[in-house]
């Protein structure tokens, strides 16, 4: 695949978004939507990739395992293994091991949605939700190509999973709801679908969806506090509307905000700003009641810090050595 810098972008202004939000800055209260412009971009990306390795020489599953977990793995045990360390004295009521073990097997989605587990590094439950797409898609995407109409089957499969959420948020509540893998897909159902079929959007069409979500973002309901039924819907809008924002980036790709060089190496960050946002949030806000302006003012830069620290001085020697591996692979034949 060609590198596309505006969604580069769209994974800066959405992570931006999240940490807004988590610091609950006035106004964002509808920011959680971010994670719904990742699932949607994820599915985008994912299955871009994958259609293309499976048009040329098939999909490779075991090299896409490996190329995930080298890019994603590294960094999430870093903090895994800080947190470790820094519990018993930051967070010395959590039960540490538990989390860490949740967190590494990305498994935080449903130990939130049905066992309350503990705060600190419950922000890894959006990660699990990617991972078991990361692990089941490679094995079903083939599958689905090979039909006489795979996105009519998707489309399916998009309706089935957005109607299980509503009814999961009805019987048993919007934790089980909000979390889990199994109610959270549609957005990177409708992702893959943008992936296939590639849809033309006006530059009118893409203002109107950065209104509606710019209108989401401000809403002031909290989901922590409490989402009900009409909230979900909130979900599935949102998921239209990064559909739409992320196939405009896709076809313009040096849109002049989004491919801008800040908005892409934040972007770059973005994992990485994610992955180590969330404890000071927790230790700031809900540990020691410090006000938003001060949690965003200590969050911002720590989590860039060491976003840049883990891009800069673990993924990209990861990358490099990668690289260099299929290099000699390819020049041995």
């Amino acid at each position: 695949m060609q590198y596309n810098p505006a969604l580069d972008g769209i994974r800066a202004l959405s992570i931006l978004v999240v940490v807004f939000f988590h610091c609950e800055v006035p106004g964002v209260g509808g920011g959680f939507v971010g994670l719904d412009i990742f699932f949607v971009l994820s599915g985008f990306l994912i299955t871009s990739l994958l259609a293309a390795e499976y048009r040329n020489d098939g999909i490779e599953i075991g090299r896409f395992y490996a190329r995930r977990a080298l890019r994603l793995y590294p960094t999430l045990l870093l903090l895994v293994a800080a947190y470790l360390v820094l519990a018993p004295l930051l967070w010395p009521t959590d039960d540490r091991w538990l989390s860490a073990v949740l967190a590494s097997t990305y498994t935080m989605d449903y130990a939130i949605a049905f066992w309350h587990a503990p705060l600190t590094i419950a922000h890894t439950w959006s990660l699990g939700v990617e991972e078991k797409f990361y692990l089941l898609w490679p094995l079903l995407l083939p599958l689905i190509l090979k039909a006489r109409r795979p996105i009519a089957w998707l489309v399916a499969a998009f309706l089935v999973a957005s109607a299980w959420r509503y009814f999961v948020n009805g019987t048993w509540g919007w934790a089980q709801a909000y979390f889990s893998f199994d109610t959270r897909m549609s957005g990177i159902l409708l992702g893959a679908i943008a992936a296939l079929v590639r849809p033309t959007i006006s530059r009118r069409v893409f203002m109107i969806a950065c209104v509606v979500l710019a209108v989401l973002i401000a809403l002031p309901t909290v989901p922590s506090h409490r989402v009900d039924e009409a909230d979900m819907w909130r979900i599935t809008v949102a998921e239209f509307a990064a559909v739409v924002i992320v196939s405009y980036a896709a076809a313009h790709a040096q849109s002049r905000f989004l491919s801008s060089r800040p908005m892409v190496y934040i972007g770059k960050l973005s994992y990485g700003i994610y992955i180590w946002h969330f404890p000071l949030v927790v230790l700031l806000n809900r540990a020691y009641g410090q006000p938003w302006w001060v949690t965003l003012s200590a969050t911002l830069p720590f989590a860039f810090a060491m976003a840049a620290i883990c891009y800069h001085w673990v993924d990209a020697p990861i990358k490099r050595q990668r690289r260099a591996r299929l290099g000699s692979l390819v020049g041995s034949q």
